[in-house]
């Protein structure tokens, strides 16, 4: 029995197009695009953990961040319908990490925990959900 190879197509433009599909940094534009579009704006891991340190409310003598941890080893209880928006967007493929982003004061974890996800092959991030515990 000989092994079967599918023959490539014949239109240059789909055969194009199937290359571009298996090459990751080809598809890069697309999968920020993509995110942008479904997920809102993206951002750089400092503006990430800007904005989830901004969510606390401001203390004299005490700075706002974020610490983040990934969502595997995450261990407090995640809420169904942020796992839900999770799941949507791994199966989406444009993600390459998931974190689990939580306000802190200097290193004290407060509450309001956000997923977060880094677009794969890129140092942009989008946020997927966020919770109050």
């Amino acid at each position: 029995m000989e092994p079967t190879t599918s023959s490539p197509p014949t239109d240059p433009t789909t055969r194009a197009r199937s290359i571009r599909a298996r090459l990751p940094g080809q598809m890069l534009g697309q999968r920020l695009e993509m995110a942008a579009l479904c997920y809102g704006p993206l951002y750089s891991v400092a503006e990430v953990r800007q904005r989830v340190g901004d969510t606390l409310p401001r203390r004299l003598g005490y700075v706002r961040g974020a610490s983040l941890e990934p969502i595997e080893t995450y261990a407090s209880p995640i809420p169904d319908e942020a796992l839900l928006k999770y799941d949507d967007a791994a199966r989406t493929g444009l993600f390459s990490k998931f974190w689990v982003a939580t306000p802190t004061y200097y290193q004290e974890r407060q509450v309001d925990p956000w997923i977060v996800a880094e677009v794969d092959g890129s140092d942009r991030w989008a946020v997927i959900a966020r919770w109050d515990v």
